[in-house]
């Protein structure tokens, strides 16, 4: 019962991976996102105040549309990722790493020994017990795993962050990044735009997939990604989308 992880796949053959971003707490927007064609959906647990019964509702959805459900979780503790592993995540996106051992640690509560420490039990992902040693057996295999690069912190160290071998994506947190330089929105600049160009130098010397995500898409600025060699793109907000979309229409009258 534990399929072959889309987006692992696509990374092994070379292939980029589009995603779409829930920040709404809505089933509905999730569920959506993994019907309009999204390899996978994220619930944003960082910024949003999901429950773990909305967040469970919300991997069904995406599940139903055979998207893979993922989750930016809030923080880097066992009992955090544990719940949402536990619900059925097929991918965990870590924010704000800025050192190898934080690695180290996610990794530890994601995965089951030898390769971490995470605890046995079971709840939905083993389909309550119906394939539970099945799960054991593949979960380490099949679950995805990203770290965030939102900090000038991390990309002075980032030769180290890079030569662990238990990632398999980074995903470019621009907002934050920017922020830390005390140039916060500010992708244009001359000093950003050199720091993406050198994570990315970076990435491609230690055979990392390099991703981000564009909160603001066009069809254009993605072409433009997919055409620098970025294989995971995360596609808007839910939010932005309808908010964009509704003041569109909602200018005409004023």
């Amino acid at each position: 019962m534990i399929k072959p992880n889309i987006v692992l796949e696509k990374m092994k053959n070379g292939v980029f991976s589009l995603g779409g971003w829930v920040l709404s707490n809505s089933v509905s927007s999730a569920e959506i996102m993994a019907q309009a064609g999204f390899d996978w959906v994220c619930i944003d647990a960082e910024h949003s105040s999901v429950s773990k019964e909305t967040a469970t509702n919300m991997i069904r959805a995406i599940e139903l549309h055979g998207a893979e459900p993922f989750v930016r979780i809030s923080l880097n503790d066992e009992v955090e990722i544990k719940k949402y592993m536990d619900i059925g995540a097929r991918g965990i996106i870590v924010p704000m790493i800025k050192s190898y051992d934080e690695i180290e640690k996610a990794i530890s509560f994601i995965k089951y020994p030898p390769s971490g420490n995470r605890s046995y039990a079971i709840p939905r992902c083993t389909g309550y017990g119906d394939w539970s040693n099945e799960y054991y057996e593949n979960a380490n295999q099949q679950t995805f795993i990203a770290i965030m690069i939102e900090h000038i912190d991390a990309v002075r160290d980032i030769d180290k962050i890079f030569s662990h071998k238990g990632i398999d994506a980074i995903l470019i947190g621009p907002y934050d990044l920017s922020g830390s330089m005390d140039i916060p929105g500010q992708f244009e600049n001359e000093k950003f735009v050199e720091t993406l160009e050198y994570i990315h130098k970076k990435a491609i010397e230690y055979s990392i997939t390099m991703g981000i995500h564009e909160v603001h898409p066009s069809l254009k600025k993605i072409n433009n990604f997919i055409n620098q060699g970025y294989k995971f793109i995360a596609c808007g907000i839910d939010t932005l989308f309808i908010l964009e979309r509704s003041k569109e229409f909602a200018q005409l009258n004023t």
